[in-house]
């Protein structure tokens, strides 16, 4: 019922903007499909040939570029922005199991992959930027991709954190079991470091890929003060992150600086909230968790 509506004033809005349109211009798609299969590839070599990859890690790192190489074949084509997206968190995600289990060669085909998807971010930022250009409010077009670039950082670094814990193999999982039995996690220890992961996961879904962005980033800043205040003592420590005894409160003010800007404004329309606003997919009551109001309905 409210979806029409919703729809109306999105197109109406910032989302609407040149939406159809966010696509790479001159970067030809068949490289970046070339580079996931490619890397693909390397990760069933690795998984099943050299074995670099040990027991659960050859699963997820072949699962998951199979996953980016479906969304790049079946979804990219037709919508750019959530395709790209979809495939860009499952290459990241089994780029960084590989390189936790030394797979040298999907490690060095993963590196050399990244190029093209690279150029292809590069150049639709670069298009969009030259379609606003002379328009009004354009420089504001400018700060919204500079917003963009520091939440795909800092959304999609949790990849990192959510790998080793649940999808590195069993050799990391029960190493961080020991680590959050040292800090009186017990015998629930294993349960808390998959409980972590899948939070860190879901962090890098929301704000990374701005799936209900301005909840998950609200959500990612509850879950490290938690574990910052309660377990990691950085608070304590003193200020910079690189200091004999652990990392000090540094980078964790950072992280938390990035989700409360998220927080405030949501993700923008290089998201995946932005392309279900677009369509009027998302219903009324869960655009909040997304965006503001004066973000649907910027002129």
């Amino acid at each position: 019922m409210n979806s029409p509506v919703l729809h109306r004033e999105v197109v109406d809005g910032a989302f609407a903007s040149d939406y159809h349109v966010l696509k790479p211009s001159r970067t030809p798609h068949w490289l970046s499909m070339t580079a996931l299969l490619a890397t693909f590839v390397a990760a069933v070599y690795c998984g099943w040939v050299d074995h670099s990859l040990p027991d659960f890690a050859a699963w997820s790192g072949a699962g998951w570029m199979a996953v980016a190489l479906l969304s790049a074949v079946l979804i990219t084509p037709r919508v750019f922005a959530p395709g790209f997206l979809l495939s860009l968190l499952p290459f990241l995600l089994a780029w960084r199991v590989a390189a936790m289990n030394d797979a040298t060669v999907m490690v060095w085909v993963a590196s050399v992959a990244a190029l093209p998807l690279l150029v292809q971010f590069i150049d639709c930022v670069v298009s969009d930027l030259r379609r606003d250009r002379g328009k009004p409010g354009a420089w504001l077009g400018t700060l919204l991709w500079q917003a963009t670039l520091v939440r795909l950082c800092f959304g999609l670094n949790e990849l990192c954190h959510s790998a080793e814990k649940i999808f590195a193999g069993t050799g990391w999982f029960n190493k961080l079991e020991i680590g959050f039995q040292n800090l009186g996690f017990g015998e629930a220890a294993a349960a808390f470091v998959v409980l972590g992961g899948l939070i860190e996961f879901a962090s890098a879904v929301s704000v990374g890929l701005g799936l209900f962005a301005r909840l998950g980033a609200f959500v990612s800043l509850i879950y490290f003060l938690v574990a910052t205040v309660g377990f990691g003592g950085e608070w304590t420590r003193g200020y910079a992150w690189a200091m004999a005894g652990g990392g000090g409160w540094e980078y964790v003010m950072l992280l938390m600086v990035v989700f409360i800007g998220v927080m405030i404004s949501g993700a923008g329309k290089f998201s995946l909230d932005g392309w279900l606003l677009q369509r009027g997919l998302m219903p009324r009551l869960l655009t909040p968790l997304a965006v503001n109001a004066q973000g649907v309905r910027q002129p």
